[in-house]
């Protein structure tokens, strides 16, 4: 959409892949990434020259540029059915607490989230609850990549959120896309 570009912040950054595929829909430009892996680091570095990267989310207050996005996927270890299945409250996946706060100190106008699937099972109450005790209504759904041509199934969950109009009747729903239903 011509004209409409936010400024992007990304959290858990990995190698780019969520900023990438936003700015390939020139949704934005990423003002600033997190990442704790140096090797990816190195790889931000590389497709986003000039563009702060942060060692470490929690460096993340409110001094930090104000983006229009935030975006991220924050740890799966302990969610994921590879993984440890602890939960959100996992050494690694407990990460959400540090995004959730930065929801908070930032306020941007969109969240945008990736996990697998299993958060459904290990998390997500936990995840559209804090969305929402920030002011902000999610939909969310379950997407495979197989659904874009790949050929393999590995689902994913995405989470959109966004702040909650002033005087909206019920702040904080929750909806599944593809079926409408909420959680709120």
């Amino acid at each position: 959409v011509p004209g409409f570009e936010m400024k992007i912040g990304s959290l858990f950054s990995g190698i780019g892949g969520i900023e990438l595929g936003l700015e390939s829909f020139g949704l934005g430009q990423v003002i600033w990434q997190a990442e704790s892996d140096p090797y990816a680091r190195g790889v931000l570095a590389r497709h986003w020259p000039g563009v702060r990267i942060y060692n470490d989310v929690k460096d993340i207050d409110e001094s930090t540029t104000r983006p229009d996005i935030v975006c991220g996927g924050f740890p799966c270890t302990d969610i994921s059915n590879a993984g440890k299945r602890e939960g959100i409250d996992g050494e690694h996946s407990g990460l959400w607490r540090e995004f959730a706060r930065i929801i908070r100190v930032l306020r941007p106008r969109y969240v945008f989230i990736e996990n697998v699937a299993a958060l459904l099972a290990r998390g997500i109450d936990r995840v559209l609850g804090d969305l929402a005790a920030c002011g902000y209504d999610a939909t969310w759904d379950v997407f495979r990549a197989s659904d874009v041509g790949a050929p393999h199934r590995r689902e994913r969950l995405f989470i959109l959120a966004h702040a909650a109009i002033v005087g909206h009747e019920r702040p904080g729903i929750a909806r599944r896309w593809r079926d409408g239903s909420a959680n709120g």
